[in-house]
């Protein structure tokens, strides 16, 4: 795809899809008001309120969460050379879910000295299994693909036992009913609250890894050429693994946990644009918030005025592409 025609489509697919996703739901919103709702709001009109305080926090927590889990899929991709490491299947996720449910839970307040608890308690989740998984995946040296994939899968099975555990002796029914839906992957409970932590730590994520692209796509060569053309392997991954954990733990502590989105969003970009295109960080963030923003609008269709729970989408997606990528049998960039 011509470099100059990417950006504009990109753009009007967003407003498309951003339109189309205000619109449905249980009142039907006319493009007249969504203009008076932005520019005239009044708290005591019903729409203005549906549309300001409730869809389109949804469209934007639910495109940043999908842009924030495809630029950290990519990234896991390149740290550790495997084209089918993703957050999910890595564990990522499901510490962030462990670190997230503690604090739903009750096992710990909700806020500390002002601070909310949730998206801290995801992040060190994250960060705490994806480098267990990372350490026990080390083989001489050097990660192997193999080990990285069955202790993911073994640490994420492990962490869903433990969480359903604490789900069976949640002391109320509300928390109970409240983790579940929350743990299929959901926006029902977005807010504007949500939004500031996770478009902040994705937006400046995005720009710092611009530059730190010609770094990343030395990284792809593998780690013996890497360190041959003096590139810090080490370094660069405890790097990459930060930025990981932050943008996984902020959007799973969101929205849950929704998988196979940092799988198949970076193949589908270095599809287009190259496996060392110069923007394809950018375009993976962006191309995961528009899918996200799709299966959203589509679950909505599917069943209104709530939807689906996004994971059960994203899961009926990315589990043939796995098997598709499994049956090619190709591990690595290089």
């Amino acid at each position: 795809m011509p470099n100059r025609l990417v950006v504009p489509i990109l753009t009007i697919l967003t407003i498309t899809l951003g339109v189309l996703s205000l619109r449905i739901g249980t009142y039907s919103i006319s493009l007249t008001d969504m203009k008076e709702s932005l520019f005239y709001f009044d708290g005591n009109n019903d729409v203005h309120y549906v549309l300001l305080k409730l869809r389109l926090p949804r469209i934007i927590l639910a495109f940043l969460v999908g842009a924030a889990l495809a630029f950290s899929g990519y990234l896991i991709q390149v740290m550790v050379n495997n084209p089918l490491a993703d957050p999910y299947l890595m564990g990522t996720a499901s510490g962030a879910s462990l670190g997230a449910n503690i604090v739903y839970i009750g096992l710990v307040p909700f806020t500390i000295f002002g601070f909310q608890m949730t998206p801290v308690f995801a992040f060190a989740g994250a960060a705490g299994v994806s480098l267990l998984v990372i350490t026990l995946a080390y083989e001489k040296g050097h990660i192997n693909p193999a080990k990285l994939l069955l202790g993911g899968v073994a640490l994420s099975s492990f962490l869903v036992a433990v969480i359903s555990l604490l789900i069976f002796f949640s002391d109320t029914e509300s928390k109970l009913k409240a983790v579940i839906f929350w743990s299929m992957g959901s926006f029902e409970r977005a807010s504007w609250d949500f939004i500031p932590l996770l478009g902040i730590t994705l937006v400046i994520s995005n720009i710092i890894f611009l530059f730190f692209q010609k770094h990343i796509n030395i990284l792809l060569l593998g780690e013996s050429r890497s360190y041959t053309l003096g590139l810090n392997v080490a370094q660069l991954r405890w790097f990459i693994l930060i930025f990981i954990s932050l943008n996984t733990g902020f959007a799973v502590a969101t929205s849950g946990p929704i998988g196979f989105v940092g799988l198949f969003i970076p193949h589908f970009v270095r599809a287009l644009f190259g496996i060392t295109g110069r923007f394809n960080i950018l375009y993976s963030s962006w191309i995961g918030g528009l899918f996200i923003l799709g299966c959203d609008y589509a679950a909505r269709l599917v069943y209104p005025p709530a939807g689906l729970p996004i994971g059960i989408i994203t899961s009926f997606l990315g589990i043939p592409f796995f098997v598709y990528l499994l049956h090619k049998r190709n591990y690595s960039f290089s």
